[in-house]
């Protein structure tokens, strides 16, 4: 019998793989799972976050509107909170988009006016007054906007190719009389916080009315089949007087005048502003009705300024040695119909109000965005608790700005 050595030692080297294949495809399978987890749930689970937010949101403006009525009405200040945008769960295997924002901003328009059509200043008096915009930035459900219109509370979906939807009617017109309350000053708020909005009344300004029948024009996005169809507006009756158009655009759709018929003893008007005391109305020194919308300063355009869609910063750090500095990842988005001409992001430290960075990040076309770091200078000690405000300005062509501002902490 010899002794015969068996080489056993590519049996082992095969047994050997076996465990490992095993791992791969299970690490495969893991993959897979975390890739469908991520392209399915994740965004069904955002979306209904998002969709219970529309719903809270949608309480919130319609509690504004009635505020503003109410301010008016009854001569006293009310204070409406709107929760601007919402926040998403937070996961340890996926990734969230970043949260969505909101933006809530009062739109100028065209004035109201209350004419008796002498063709005397007498004869006439201006009112100014403002539109009010909510707009979401939503991930995964529509980012349609929410108006506030002559009195009107809706959704326009009509660029993205939907309809107006109306959430609460007109209280413009009620049993043949005629209630107008005009919103003004500028206000303009985003991020997911929840914001309050003061809105402060002025005397009710009736005594101001001209004499004898009149006619009141009243600015609005709505034209004369809307208020036909998706309003009560008695456009069968008497007050009601047509729509014409002012021949003013604003984001690219037309802005139309509301006339109604009525005289001094029906009709009631008062103001509202928000943050500040209103204007009073004013004598038409042209005893005309309407005209081009006047910008409260800089030069004269009849474009809002470049709506700014996300603003918030993605990461906060303090980094480098001793000493260290702060540095902030800001994320932006700027998109609307007027020409963007240019974006600055600045950098305030908020202790000594000095600014300590800016950006002027280049932009084209009619929409922009990207992520810019702004950094703090180097301090000793280092930077934490320390607060920044980061604010972002935005210009279009016609030289019209608006500007927003985030507190931030290291």
């Amino acid at each position: 019998m010899s002794g015969r050595l068996i080489n056993t030692s590519g049996m082992d080297d095969n047994r050997a793989v076996a465990p490992v294949i095993g791992v791969v495809i299970l690490f495969g399978f893991l993959i897979l799972a975390l890739s469908l987890y991520q392209v399915e749930v994740v965004p069904q689970q955002n979306a209904e976050t998002e969709f219970q937010h529309s719903g809270e949101v949608r309480n919130d403006l319609v509690e504004l509107r009635a505020g503003i009525l109410q301010a008016g009405s009854i001569d006293q200040p009310q204070y409406q909170t709107v929760q601007l945008g919402t926040t998403y769960s937070t996961r340890v295997f996926a990734i969230n988009p970043p949260p969505p924002t909101g933006t809530i901003r009062t739109v100028e328009s065209p004035p109201i006016t209350i004419s008796n059509e002498s063709g005397t200043p007498e004869g006439t008096i201006t009112i100014p007054t403002r539109f009010v915009e909510y707009r979401p930035g939503y991930n995964e459900l529509d980012r349609s906007p929410t108006w506030y219109d002559a009195s009107v509370l809706y959704v326009d979906a009509r660029d993205e190719g939907g309809g107006l939807a109306v959430i609460e009617d007109q209280t413009l017109v009620d049993d043949g009389e005629v209630q107008i309350t005009a919103l003004q000053n500028e206000f303009r708020r985003s991020g997911t916080e929840r914001v309050t909005l003061e809105l402060r009344p002025a005397e009710n300004v009736t005594g101001n009315i001209p004499e004898d029948d009149l006619t009141v024009t009243i600015p609005t996005r709505l034209d004369a089949d809307d208020w036909k169809t998706k309003t009560d507006l008695p456009t069968d009756s008497d007050v009601y007087d047509g729509v014409g158009d002012t021949g003013v655009d604003i984001n690219n759709r037309n802005i139309y005048n509301l006339r109604l018929n009525t005289n001094a003893n029906n009709l009631t008007v008062d103001t509202v502003g928000v943050q500040e005391a209103p204007e009073e109305p004013t004598q038409n020194e042209n005893a005309r009705i309407g005209g081009p919308i006047e910008q409260d300063d800089g030069p004269t355009s009849q474009n809002t300024p470049p709506t700014v869609d996300t603003f918030q910063t993605t990461d906060t750090s303090k980094t480098g040695g001793n000493p260290k500095y702060a540095r902030f990842d800001v994320d932006w988005a700027v998109s609307d119909d007027s020409q963007v001409q240019s974006l600055e992001l600045t950098m305030t430290r908020v202790s000594s109000g000095n600014e300590v960075d800016s950006a002027t990040p280049s932009v084209s076309g009619t929409s922009a965005n990207g992520v810019t770091t702004l950094r703090g200078p180097n301090q000793s000690p280092n930077p934490s608790g320390q607060q920044y405000d980061i604010t972002i300005t935005v210009t279009d062509d016609d030289g019209a700005t608006s500007s927003q501002t985030q507190r931030v902490t290291v």
